[in-house]
């Protein structure tokens, strides 16, 4: 019994520190990327110091890129840089986020776990208020504030999914609309949870199972068994005749098959989130 007990809680620990194990990866930091020079050393030193604290507290990958490129006003070019840095920066399936400052065009690409924090009315707060520091020529303010809404956000914990700010995938034309319908995301938390939880249930079972097997001995089937009212039959089947059932299957060939697929095109949206186009 004591072997039984022992080896349930090991399987359970053994759970228990998976789950953790799969939650508690550690955030990257990108740091920013200046490639259009908006920023001098120690104003890059001092916000990646802060970038790497929200990283850090979020769980999320963060990075900044600036670039000098030109990308347009309708938001695609922008939007494949975006999300093609968010990939090989972190991964596609990563819970990450991506700001990219374009003179045409500032984008910010988020995935995963970021947008349970992120709804409609958050994102455009936050976009607006970076664009407005940036119209301005307030640089550094414009980091300092998406810094800020990221932390507060995460603070102001999650809100219900909104998919208008999914990913948009061919459905992203030419369009300068930031929002677009897109599916669900894989909720790690809520997995986890699940898993611990149905470990903690399987072993309480388990252990109630055991505990009556070796307590209680189990009954024979005499003990259901009314000797003064039992009666005996003797029951004997004969073998009359054989009837056999035939019918022919006519053998015919034929067939087909069914593919269906597709493809996405150059311009969709792969993650969510959105920008807003214009020079200062």
């Amino acid at each position: 019994m004591k072997k039984l007990f022992s080896v349930i809680i090991s399987l359970f620990a053994a759970a228990l520190m998976t789950a953790v194990s799969a939650v508690n990866v550690s955030a990257y930091s990108a740091g920013i990327n200046d490639k259009a020079g908006l920023y001098s050393s120690s104003e890059i030193k001092k916000l990646e110091e802060r970038q790497a604290e929200v990283s850090e507290l979020t769980g999320w990958n963060i990075a900044v890129v600036t670039t000098n490129t030109g990308f347009g006003a309708d938001g695609i070019a922008a939007c494949d840089y975006a999300e093609r840095y968010y990939d090989e920066m972190f991964g596609a399936d990563s819970s990450s986020v991506v700001y990219l400052i374009d003179l045409d065009y500032r984008w910010i690409a988020m995935d995963g776990d970021v947008l349970n924090y992120f709804n409609s009315s958050r994102f455009d707060t936050m976009m607006d208020e970076c664009e407005y520091c940036y119209r301005d020529y307030r640089d550094v303010e414009n980091l300092e504030t998406f810094y800020y809404y990221l932390e507060y956000y995460y603070r102001q914990g999650t809100v219900e999914y909104d998919p208008n700010i999914g990913a948009k995938g061919d459905d992203f034309e030419s369009s300068i609309e930031y929002y677009g319908s897109g599916s669900k995301f894989f909720r790690t938390d809520v997995f986890v949870a699940f898993l611990v939880t149905g470990a903690v249930i399987a072993a309480i079972s388990i252990a109630i199972v055991v505990s009556r097997y070796k307590l209680h001995y189990a009954p024979t089937a005499n003990c259901y068994l009314n000797s003064n009212t039992i009666n005996y039959y003797r029951k004997n089947d004969y073998f009359v005749r054989e009837f056999t059932s035939r019918t022919r299957i006519n053998d015919s060939s034929g067939g087909g098959s069914h593919h269906s697929g597709g493809s996405r095109r150059s311009g969709g949206r792969s993650h969510g989130g959105g920008g807003r186009g214009g020079r200062r």
